[in-house]
């Protein structure tokens, strides 16, 4: 091979070279934060008979590449409990649960919330809703465990 073919061959490896580790740098540079998914920030359970004790389970998803944690989970008075799953790998499904236990005084429309706080750079703190239209109790009724 030529002397001036080799010198062109092998500076083009070179230059394919270090392109390829250039761009594999870049690639290695990408954040490794966590990114929540939430299918949905709201739960109505409609119409629902006072007394009725009420639960949801909200489900998120992890589709960043760094463990998501939730950190606190803040309803917005006591008659609400918070439960979570404090660390979902990436790729991994977890889970948010509000419940409210004693019903019996509730009648009307009613929003019960609770702030979330997470290590997601883009998602740090959001608010999560319940909603329900309780019904009077019927005279005679039997008491909703």
């Amino acid at each position: 091979m030529p002397r001036t073919k080799l010198i062109r061959l092998l500076a083009l490896l070179a230059l394919a070279g270090s392109f390829a580790v250039s761009t594999g740098r870049a690639a290695d540079s990408q954040p490794r934060t966590p990114r929540l998914a939430l299918e949905t920030l709201e739960h109505s359970f409609g119409s629902v008979p006072a007394g009725s004790p009420l639960s949801y389970t909200f489900k998120l998803k992890n589709k960043g590449k760094a463990d998501l944690r939730v950190l606190n989970v803040k309803p917005s008075c006591g008659c609400t409990k918070g439960e979570f799953d404090s660390l979902t790998a990436p790729g991994k499904q977890g889970k948010i649960t509000l419940s409210i236990a004693h019903t019996e005084s509730y009648v009307g429309k009613t929003v019960k919330t609770a702030t979330v706080t997470t290590n997601d750079p883009e998602h740090p703190s959001f608010v999560l809703t319940l909603r329900a239209d309780f019904l009077p109790k019927q005279p005679g009724a039997p008491e909703t465990q």
